[in-house]
């Protein structure tokens, strides 16, 4: 029997773990290799992950609503298609992890109290852990949650007495940051082992809302995503010194450009020629004059990138926030940037993109000026070191040369940069630059 590992995949270059939102096959269902098997989500994307090889799914090793650290064994593949297997069950509306096919092994017996509280499915789910994954006494830890405590400097007894919110009372990675951020001075002593690799960001206990006539209120837990995005968010604000720098720019050439060419350019290329392709490769620009913006931070070095790779910002329609990943953009040409932009776009509000198109960002631009916002103060997105706010372009009065008064279709920008690297003279003369590129955008060109 020949069985193919599935690992949980990494959406992203600074993700560490994913939660499963939805098993699409069950135990016996035949795959054929990129067809959809699950679907997951993280705090930069969600996203259907296909098959990786052609089989019959013969384990599941993770429920839904299971968060997995990356790389870790969540299902495995019967490669030989003709290999009997038990047919599935009948589906069910959220269905749970089933009982795995055992082979005959020497299984080491585990004291009657480790194994009280397991279900026959979570039973089956030990005895096929993934490596990494490590229990203590009648408690699981994900890889995930044992490196946070070891680098937390979380000893084993104090980690098996923080309560488990997950699947069978499993200790998820926000039960330990929860834990740690409500860890009082009365605790137990520890000696702390803090990486020199990167920066640590010490969890914040959370804010109460005081109480509340639940009558009079409507509770709506987070889903997964909101609860990721949140996270990654606070742990950027922790983690860079953030400073806002802020320009405004005449757009009113380009405004023109794009009005006289839109409809030809939607009629020869059936997609919408908009501005964000053009900010794009102004921000693009700017970074091969200002290098520095391309970095990141490592302990005490800085991590300059050789390659461009632009994170463009998509809201969903459900109220999550996605970054796909345009690739060495400063090796296209404007045509190029607009198709990308475009295909990526659409494959993120359609949950279609692969692992690759969120990985590997170096700098992000993020448009709150869509919805007519003037100006926006973004978050970093980690470990990146800057994310360049869009406003909305807006005719206004403005004083022209010769101090006359003129209606100008102008625009706000704002630059968020992390301080521990960038100084306040580098931020601005680099959001400068990006105006200057926008001011200067090739108008003349051909579509």
């Amino acid at each position: 029997m020949a069985l193919y590992d599935v690992p949980m995949p990494q959406m992203g270059e600074s993700i560490a773990e994913g939660t499963i939102v939805k098993w699409h096959k069950n135990i016996g269902d035949k795959v054929e290799k990129d067809e959809t098997i699950l679907e997951i989500s993280t705090d930069k994307v969600d996203s259907e992950i296909p098959s990786p090889t052609a089989g019959i799914l013969a384990e599941i090793l993770f429920a839904e609503d299971e968060t997995v650290g990356v790389g870790t064994i969540i299902a495995k593949l019967e490669t030989d298609a003709s290999a009997s297997i038990a047919p599935s069950e009948p589906k069910k509306e959220t269905p749970k992890v089933v009982e795995t096919k055992e082979e005959p092994k020497q299984v080491e017996e585990k004291p009657a109290e480790a194994k009280a509280h397991l279900t026959p499915q979570f039973e089956a789910i030990s005895k096929n852990t993934p490596a990494g994954a490590r229990k203590s006494g009648s408690k699981f830890y994900s890889p995930l949650v044992r490196s946070i405590a070891t680098k937390e400097g979380i000893s084993q007894e104090e980690l098996d007495s923080i309560n488990g919110t997950g699947s069978n009372e499993r200790v998820t990675k926000n039960d330990i940051l929860s834990y740690l951020g409500n860890r009082g001075k009365t605790a137990a002593p520890v000696q702390q082992t803090v990486s020199q690799s990167a920066p640590k960001a010490a969890p914040k206990a959370q804010a109460s809302v005081g109480s509340y006539d639940e009558s009079k209120v409507e509770i709506i837990p987070m889903d997964t995503m909101r609860k990721s995005i949140s996270n990654h968010m606070r742990m950027s604000l922790d983690t860079s010194a953030h400073v806002q720098s802020m320009s405004e720019v005449d757009m009113t050439e380009i405004v023109k450009f794009r009005e006289a060419n839109k409809d030809a350019f939607l009629k020869k290329h059936g997609f919408k020629l908009t501005y964000t392709p053009i900010i794009l490769e102004a921000v693009a620009k700017a970074i091969k004059d200002f290098p520095l913006m391309n970095s990141s931070v490592d302990g005490t070095n800085i991590i300059r990138k050789k390659d461009i790779n632009m994170g463009m910002a998509v809201a969903m329609p459900n109220n999550g926030l996605i970054v796909p990943v345009i690739k060495n953009i400063d090796e296209l040409n404007f045509f190029g940037i607009c198709k990308r932009a475009n295909e990526l776009a659409y494959k993120a509000r359609d949950k279609k993109l692969s692992p690759d198109e969120v990985q590997g960002g170096t700098f992000t631009v993020t448009n709150p000026g869509i919805y007519g916002n003037l100006l926006g103060f973004a978050v970093i997105n980690q470990p990146q070191v800057g994310i360049v706010g869009v406003g909305s372009i807006q005719k206004r009065p403005v004083v022209l040369e010769g101090d006359l008064i003129g209606i100008r279709s102008m625009m706000y920008l704002t630059l968020a940069y992390d301080h521990r690297m960038i100084d306040g003279a580098y931020g601005g003369q680099y959001l400068e630059r990006v105006c200057h590129h926008l001011r200067n955008f090739d108008v003349n060109q051909s579509l």
